[in-house]
């Protein structure tokens, strides 16, 4: 079971809930509800939901203490930044009756916020407040909640992966993972957690045991959460080393690969030898050869637009086969690029210069182009240009999308006090933005857990303190979690610098649906309200212009956003 709850103010909600499916606890003014199953630790003041560790010694904290309530109650939310991790949402109750919520840092389940009564036609605007988790559950209580926010959806189709406070649904905004909130407020707490806080100037230099071992204590504590455990074994080296961690555990686990009909996506030479190495067996899952339907409705609707809808056919192949192996939750590599300071831009070069000198700049700015297989006069070039005009905080994709709703890059705390950061170690707190929507965006993760070890806030806050340098020096990407790591991955990987790529899964859902994709973007929501660039879109899918690979994806992503536009407010509300 994966984690369902809303925290609402007493008085708002006007759905029904099944008490024999829902647990339902008093915080103060407000009523928490929690799904049967879910991980859950009530006192009479706060509420623990999900996974959570103590920072002592990485301890499980199944149970919520009267002690630990008291001490997050008088710290307001500090404390258990300070002493918890993992995957988890806090809510409790002050001394004067108010009502708070702490998303976990990194990581923390989905959380939204709105201010508004349960409607019929989804207006706003009554006192109140209500924390919600998904939207099925917000609609059980009586919130509409079907209409889509133009603005936000081009934000999120303009800043590519970029989740911003402002949800996909107006009305709704969501809780950023690590921020303290107060319930029906729109303010957070300065206590909120931020990667800057942890972003050592100078920089300490570490051994790659040191990573080693800690990488290995997040994951044996994941580990230990869990009965039955099936790790997505892409073969990449991040994955392995999920894997290497893993090897030797006591309960039940297995590793599946995924193998696509054409060989860009075929890795099982990787996986298997990972796979050998560890001890484990390996489940390898073949996937049909025809493409998705790029217009089939999504399996599930969420607050935000999702924009992998042409994975669904695989998320749902990997989802049977971690139920048919009975597994209690599914472990994957995903974050390790951010976890592990992959970098192709000259930034760590930037911050070799300020913090050891013009030697170690030129070394880095030399590994920095082995890895992007540049050449280091060309990486030179980069990284002056860099420095006379500072790196761009995020990438603006304005491809195929008119001017109507364009803005300003939406407001994020993150990217808002980044500026004082040298470049690389702000590359790297950044980078966490761009694996968000892979942690929960996916269909199968909110069907069983869906961990990322990689991802955990202690692993995270010690990478923030490395030189951005030293992750690639050699020019090899990922050098220092390689080197952690070498005595427990086949040669094969270690050396591996390449990635699967799956074209294939996508490309032909383009041409071989050029006709319907064109009727349901031109006659759909996005251009009703002015978001794209009709004509531009209409010769690319006419042929009257040829259209490239990256094109080609772009459209497909903009189908997957009409597909959740429409279903949240109604086929029939399209003209």
């Amino acid at each position: 079971m994966t984690i369902r709850a809303a925290l609402v103010q007493n008085g708002m909600a006007g759905g029904v809930l099944r008490d024999a499916d829902w647990l339902r606890a008093t915080l103060g003014p407000a009523t928490l509800f929690a799904a049967r199953g879910t991980p859950c630790s009530v006192t009479a003041r706060a509420a623990l939901i999900g996974w959570a560790f103590r920072r002592d010694g990485f301890r499980p904290c199944a149970t919520l203490g009267e002690d630990d309530a008291h001490r997050i109650a008088e710290s307001a939310g500090a404390w258990a930044i300070r002493n918890l991790w993992g995957n988890y949402l806090l809510f409790w109750a002050d001394g004067r009756d108010r009502v708070h919520l702490l998303r976990s840092p990194v990581t923390g389940p989905p959380l939204f916020q709105l201010d508004a009564a349960p409607s019929g036609n989804g207006d706003a605007g009554a006192a109140g407040g209500c924390a919600f988790t998904d939207l099925a559950l917000a609609r059980a209580l009586g919130f509409a909640l079907d209409r889509p926010d133009p603005r936000a959806v081009d934000a999120y189709l303009r800043y590519p992966l970029l989740r911003t406070r402002r949800a996909g649904i107006e009305g709704v905004a969501e809780i950023l993972p690590g921020e303290i909130a107060r319930l029906g407020e729109a303010r957070t707490s300065a206590d909120s957690w931020s990667p800057w806080d942890h972003a050592l100037a100078p920089p300490r230099r570490v051994d790659a045991a040191e990573l080693g071992d800690m990488v290995g204590s997040v994951t044996r504590a994941w580990s230990s959460r869990f009965g039955r455990i099936q790790l997505e074994l892409s073969g990449g080296i991040d994955s392995s080393i999920v894997a290497a961690c893993l090897a030797g555990r006591g309960a039940p686990w297995r590793a599946v690969t995924m193998v696509t009909a054409e060989p860009d996506g075929d890795e099982r030479i990787y996986a298997r030898a990972v796979a050998v190495r560890s001890g484990v067996s390996l489940f390898e899952l073949l996937l049909p050869s025809e493409p998705a339907d790029p217009i089939a409705p999504p399996p599930r609707v969420d607050v935000r637009p999702g924009g992998f809808g042409l994975i669904a056919p695989t998320d749902a192949a990997f989802l049977r086969t971690a139920q048919d192996y009975r597994a209690e939750a599914i472990f994957s590599g995903t974050g390790g690029d951010g976890a592990f300071g992959y970098q192709t831009t000259i930034a760590p070069a930037i911050d070799a210069l300020r913090f050891a000198g013009w030697r170690a700049a030129f070394g880095a700015a030399r590994d920095q182009a082995r890895i992007t297989d540049d050449t280091i006069w060309s990486a030179l070039g980069h990284g002056l240009r860099a420095w006379l005009r500072d790196i761009r905080m995020w990438p603006v994709d304005d491809s195929l999308l008119s001017r109507r709703h364009a803005g300003e890059r939406p407001a994020h705390p993150w990217i808002d006090d980044a500026a004082r950061i040298v470049p690389g170690q702000r590359r790297y707190g950044l980078g966490l933005l761009a694996i968000q929507p892979f942690l929960d965006g996916y269909a199968r993760a909110h069907v069983l857990p869906k961990i990322a070890p990689l991802m955990s806030q202690p692993l995270i806050e010690f990478g923030l303190g490395v030189p951005s340098w030293q992750w690639g020096e050699g020019g090899l990407n990922r050098a220092l979690a390689r080197a952690a790591f070498r005595g427990d991955l086949p040669d094969l990987v270690l050396s591996r610098r390449s990635k699967g790529r799956i074209l294939s899964m996508f490309l032909p859902a383009f041409e071989n649906g050029r006709e319907r994709l064109s009727a349901f973007l031109l006659d759909g929501w996005l251009a009703g309200e002015g978001l794209l660039d009709c004509d531009a879109i209409d010769a690319l899918l006419s042929g009257r212009r040829q259209a490239d690979s990256l094109e080609m994806l772009r459209i497909l992503h903009f189908a997957d956003i009409e597909n959740w536009a429409r279903a949240i407010v109604g086929k029939s509300a399209i003209g």
